[in-house]
């Protein structure tokens, strides 16, 4: 059975020059506010001082963390964010075939609640749009876009729809997975029951 789905695209097909420019100014000012308080993005193997930050993002967000060894086998890439070599912030990406192609997608992206006034994630977002152009990509998936959203997911939206455009797609689901769906989308009590369900396990 068919859902509906959402996801925000990045079109990598114009210059970087004309990438940055079509950013959200906050998007555009979130970029250049971490360049001004020196944080720097790499690429990285290491998630000794990753791993714990993302459990707790993942925490905060009533989400139940996916464990170490199945991110990793998971990720094509993992970048993280350093402010005077202390690792803040990191962001994922792997390849999954979304709306019929195949292209580069924002796994995760997790960061210290006390950093995130120097804008990492922003930071973050941009080097991934990099590196996925430099490597020949017309597009870059930012991981979902979450229809008809509530709470901290709203300013999710919100932060993703800064850097491309919503696009809507429909996805084979089996039929109790694709009605569930549609309960917690569409009606509260289904949605805090989820909820509730996901922060036991």
């Amino acid at each position: 059975m068919k859902d509906i789905n959402a996801t925000v695209i990045v079109n990598l097909a114009s210059s970087e020059e004309e990438i940055l420019s079509s950013l959200h100014k906050d998007a555009r000012w979130g970029i250049n506010r971490a360049k001004r308080e020196s944080l720097s993005v790499e690429e990285s193997e290491d998630w000794t001082d990753f791993y714990p930050m993302y459990e707790q993002t993942m925490k905060e967000s009533g989400v139940v963390a996916t464990p170490i060894e199945i991110l990793k086998g998971k990720t094509a890439k993992l970048f993280v964010c350093k402010k005077e070599g202390k690792v803040i912030a990191g962001a994922g990406i792997w390849f999954v075939d979304i709306y019929n192609k195949e292209i580069p997608r924002l796994y995760f992206n997790a960061s210290l609640k006390e950093n995130q006034a120097a804008q990492p994630n922003n930071l973050l977002y941009w080097h991934c749009i990099l590196w996925c152009k430099s490597q020949g990509y017309k597009e870059f998936d930012l991981g979902g876009w979450q229809i008809n959203a509530k709470g901290h997911l709203e300013g999710v939206n919100k932060f993703k729809e800064k850097w491309g455009k919503v696009v809507y797609f429909k996805k084979d689901y089996p039929l109790h997975k694709a009605l569930g769906r549609k309960l917690v989308r569409n009606f509260t009590l289904f949605r805090l029951l989820n909820n509730k369900i996901r922060k036991k396990h």
